[in-house]
């Protein structure tokens, strides 16, 4: 990646100049893609020339833009000059400046360049130039978009990149005359807010049923192959905790741990924006978990090992058992065609037309072509050399039909040769890095055709397996037209619930594991921060709960006024970034930031909510026995007020006043012998005893703010306590309830 340089417009009415400067100041400063190199088809382009670029992402993803319109996967029509200038001016600079890890920021600029090429067919030009953009072409560019088979999120991602280059234009000063464009394109609809049949359907797809998983639970249990074992793993880890696909590969031979107290845990590395999350691994998965782990770390040791080998051993190729040569053979010498073949792992067996395979048949992978083509300094090997002739064991070309020989050999490559070809085909741009870790620490990782039922595995090789592949297995549809590839559910005869074929993508678990957690009535900051989400709103992206279900247990996300406004959702999730599930956030905290507050933020080791009641919040266990209090909160044990909530403490002592008052009145009707007040006294004065008791830690300047305050169990004489404590019967009875009560009235 080159330097980051700025380009700043010097002209203030010359905008044609600061367009040229800037393409100039692109093409000769910045130094990305310099030495890029790409096969056209009429000939080689380099650097600037070529009409795709491509990189690797930090997470070595390949990326790749192509200048110009796709005809099908492999075929487009290059832009127009002096169009191709800008667009590849504008990628290298954004590129240089942002190190962007996708390519929606210039999703835009094939649509700029149709509505300039139907202006220009209109006006007679012969050129499409970004210069002649105007507000017509940006209307068209537009309503292009609009009528577009494409679904909300993709016309949105457009709109997007579309508003950002002509922020670009302006900001630059290359043009100054367009109209102000905000992308009018929404964000897709949340389907599961409508009671129609398609929404409910889209609903129960994302999130599949509980049968399904155990079925996948099954799977793991019944798995016998490499493959069926492999891919139940993943499946293990999607379920045990709400990850995406592209995750699992950052998982290593020491992500899974163990805690001081036991507790299993995965440091996971999120692919939205976050930082490694340790995940806590529930209880009753543990043992799974570390199977399926163990499994992964058994299946991945060879390419692990092939990878090290690559790293440790540059310019050496790894033999391996299917090699014929000695263990001393020159790693120059040119290898037969059957050293050669058995080298590189190629298929045999029989063909379509059921005759039997050789190396040649082969000949057709491109880079085989290429290798022998350009060590015999000839086009094409096939057509030039051999011409459909047969090659003998000394690598001596034989003729068509009687087989003799003729003379002329073909040379092949050595081990060094394909060494070259390895690191090609495997080695990425941060190898031997994936991400912040190490390659051959990658449990995911697998070898060439690892689990291929018609290729023999190449034991040299390491890939990552793509989403392609667990979908596969997992019994995801494939495109319209593209043969179904065996699942592992299949592979085990394991089907729906209604015996059709079982079907799941690799992203259902996560959606599956969410609505769990919201049925339980989990937080939403730690349902994002399990889930490693950088934003709480994604979390409704996730929420598969029927309507019925969330009109019973949906929780509001409230707003804190701050003194300055309100806290947004995301300033409220970065204010609780650094807490973890381990380390949850202080009960005033949630309080602030309107969230439930959880029984285990109060210092209640019990999960659920706690019920906010104006001074604080109740954590009685209505599972044990009903409220004995009959709401009188203030003055129960199992009520805690938390220092430094508003209106608290106020409160509070407007309660105190009122009830001096009462206790001072029990105590002139007691001394008028008035039936009864004897009774009063003993009760206001413990109900008082109580209050000022709080107030007192309330006040108290050695605790801080938050502090969960609550009645000290020895001014909580309970019947239900008594019964449960036998101590307590003892402790109680040398209690002077009235004196302790006057005593805080007494001056000091």
């Amino acid at each position: 990646m080159s330097d980051v340089l700025v380009f700043t417009p010097k002209h203030k009415l010359d905008y044609q100049k600061n367009y040229a400067d800037f393409i100039a100041f692109a093409k000769n400063d910045l130094t990305l893609f310099g030495d890029h190199e790409f096969k056209a088809p009429l000939g080689t382009q380099k650097g600037w020339e070529c009409d795709k670029w491509s990189w690797d992402t930090a997470r070595s993803k390949k990326l790749t833009i192509v200048f110009g319109n796709s005809v099908n996967h492999s075929k487009y029509i290059p832009f127009k000059q002096p169009f191709a200038d800008f667009a590849k001016a504008y990628v290298r600079y954004e590129q240089s400046l942002n190190h962007k890890d996708s390519t929606a920021w210039a999703s835009s600029l094939v649509w700029i360049y149709n509505a300039l090429e139907e202006s220009a067919a209109q006006n007679d030009r012969a050129d499409v130039d970004i210069m002649h953009l105007n507000n017509t072409v940006i209307n068209r560019v537009e309503q292009q978009i609009r009528n577009s088979k494409l679904g909300a999120g993709g016309k949105r991602n457009i709109g997007l990149s579309f508003e950002k280059i002509l922020k670009f234009i302006k900001d630059k000063r290359f043009k100054l005359d367009l109209q102000d464009w905000s992308n009018p394109f929404p964000r897709p609809s949340d389907s599961r807010i409508k009671l129609d049949e398609d929404s409910r359907k889209e609903e129960v797809e994302k999130c599949p049923s509980d049968y399904q998983m155990l079925q996948v639970a099954d799977a793991f249990h019944k798995a016998k192959t490499p493959r069926q074992k492999y891919f139940t793993s993943l499946c293990v880890m999607l379920m045990c905790q709400p990850s995406r696909n592209t995750e699992l590969n950052g998982l290593t031979i020491n992500s899974l741990q163990r805690s001081e107290k036991g507790r299993l845990y995965l440091m996971w590395h999120p692919a939205k924006g976050g930082d490694p999350v340790k995940k806590w691994v529930p209880k009753l998965l543990e043992d799974v978990v570390q199977q399926a782990f163990d499994r992964l770390i058994d299946i991945s040791e060879p390419a692990r090992t092939a990878a090290k080998f690559a790293f440790e051993n540059p310019n050496i190729f790894m033999m391996h058992d299917k090699c014929i040569t000695p263990t001393d053979f020159p790693q120059d010498k040119p290898l037969t065609y059957n050293q050669f073949a058995k080298a590189i792992c190629f298929k045999n067996g029989l063909d379509s037309n059921g005759t039997q395979m050789s190396w040649t048949h082969n000949g057709s992978i491109k880079w085989l072509r290429n290798l022998i083509s350009q060590i015999n300094h000839v086009a094409d090997w096939k057509k030039d050399l051999l011409n459909g002739c047969k090659v003998s064991q000394d690598n001596e070309i034989l003729t068509k039909h009687t087989h003799n020989p003729t003379g002329i050999s073909i040379k092949f490559p050595s081990y060094r040769d394909l060494r070259s070809v390895v690191d090609q085909k495997y080695k990425t741009k941060d190898f031997p890095n994936y991400g912040d870790v190490k390659l051959w620490d990658c449990i995911t990782l697998v070898r060439e055709n690892e689990f291929h039922k018609e290729f023999d595995v190449k034991p040299f090789s390491w890939v990552m397996v793509g989403h392609g592949a667990v979908s596969d297995a997992m019994g995801s549809d494939r495109p319209s037209g593209e043969e179904t590839i065996e699942s592992i559910f299949d592979e085990l005869a394991i089907t729906d619930e209604d015996g059709t074929r079982l079907q799941l993508n690799t992203h259902q678990p996560r959606h599956w594991l969410n609505t769990k957690l919201k049925l339980a009535g989990e937080e939403d900051w730690l349902i994002a921060k399990w889930s490693g989400r950088a934003d709480i709103e994604q979390n409704k992206a996730y929420d598969g709960r029927t309507q019925e279900q969330k009109s019973r247990l949906t929780k509001r996300i409230g707003h804190v006024a701050n003194g300055e406004g309100v806290m947004t959702v995301a300033q409220a999730n970065q204010f609780l970034s650094p807490y973890t599930s381990e380390s949850p956030p202080p009960a005033i905290v949630l309080h602030d930031l309107g969230l439930p507050v959880s029984l285990k933020s109060l210092g209640i080791n019990r999960s659920g909510v706690a019920q906010f009641t104006g001074l604080g919040y109740c954590v009685h266990n209505y599972a044990e026995s009903p409220c004995v209090k009959n709401g009188d909160c203030a003055v129960c044990s199992d009520h805690e007020c938390l220092k430094g909530l508003p209106n608290t403490l106020e409160e509070l002592k407007n309660l105190e006043k009122l009830n001096e008052e009462q206790l001072e009145d029990a105590i002139v009707k007691a001394g008028d012998k008035v039936f009864g007040a004897d009774r009063w006294v003993t009760a206001s004065g413990f109900r008082l005893s109580k209050i000022k008791t709080i107030i007192a830690m309330m006040e108290d300047p050695n605790r801080p703010d938050g502090t969960p305050i609550r009645i000290p169990d020895e001014l909580d004489p309970s019947p239900v306590k008594r019964s449960l404590n036998i101590d307590e019967q003892n402790v109680i009875p040398i209690f002077d309830l009235t004196a302790l009560a006057l005593s805080d009235m007494e001056e000091s």
